[in-house]
């Protein structure tokens, strides 16, 4: 516990004297809430489900909503593929004065290859995101491809720390979308209840924003008999 409230303070203080220091909307350290769930179907099936609010202060000025889910299929120990939908409603006007709401569905596809080399989990993502928007104003459907490349390790029992980077590519001109590179800690309430606290750096062709991500996930089992 002592570890963990030593690291829980350096985080805050963290947080504060970059909060503190922004002028500007690309400079405002923006902050991602995330509740997510992991529901265990059957021993190869699982439904995911996850909502997101994302604001571009710290706790203000709301930036997008969303909503994720998935059906996950485990092949083997390491491989597995999910299908998912996403619905995202998003506000820029904070970024600029003209702007409006639009709305967003994406259909996503997910391979996941995991590993171990001794206590270091290794998970590679690898997504193909359709975009669709049905705003007139916002006639840019595109299909995204993502790779995400992840390293956890435990601290303790109860707490762990991750490192991730993850490249978005489009498929026609630029090719290049938007890059995420983050950190975080996660700590387990309990063997179903985790909570995690990261930072993430959103860089774009011309722009880059910082952002707190705050996420709590249940994991749940519906299994009817159990191994």
């Amino acid at each position: 516990m002592k570890n963990l409230s030593t690291l829980t303070t350096i985080a805050l203080l963290f947080i504060v004297t970059i909060a503190s220091a922004q002028n500007t909307a690309e400079d405002e350290f923006g902050t991602w809430y995330i509740l997510s769930t992991n529901n265990k179907m059957t021993d190869n099936l699982t439904f995911n489900l996850q909502s997101q609010v994302r604001t571009y202060e710290l706790a203000s000025e709301i930036e997008q909503f969303k909503i994720r889910t998935s059906l996950n299929y485990q092949f083997t120990d390491k491989v597995s593929g999910a299908l998912g939908y996403a619905y995202f409603r998003t506000d820029p006007s904070y970024l600029a004065e003209t702007p409006q709401k639009f709305t967003e569905h994406r259909l996503v596809l997910d391979v996941f290859y995991k590993d171990a080399l001794k206590s270091l989990n290794i998970t590679h993502r690898y997504r193909a995101e359709q975009r669709l928007f049905n705003d007139e104003a916002t006639n840019d459907d595109n299909l995204w491809l993502r790779y995400m490349l992840k390293l956890s390790h435990p601290i303790t029992e109860k707490l762990s720390v991750d490192v991730y980077d993850e490249i978005f590519l489009n498929t026609s001109s630029p090719v290049f979308a938007q890059n995420w590179l983050g950190v975080g800690l996660t700590y387990a309430i309990n063997k179903d209840l985790r909570f995690r606290a990261g930072y993430q750096k959103i860089s774009l062709e011309n722009q880059s924003f910082d952002r707190l991500v705050l996420s709590l996930n249940l994991k749940t089992d519906f299994r009817t008999s159990k191994n």
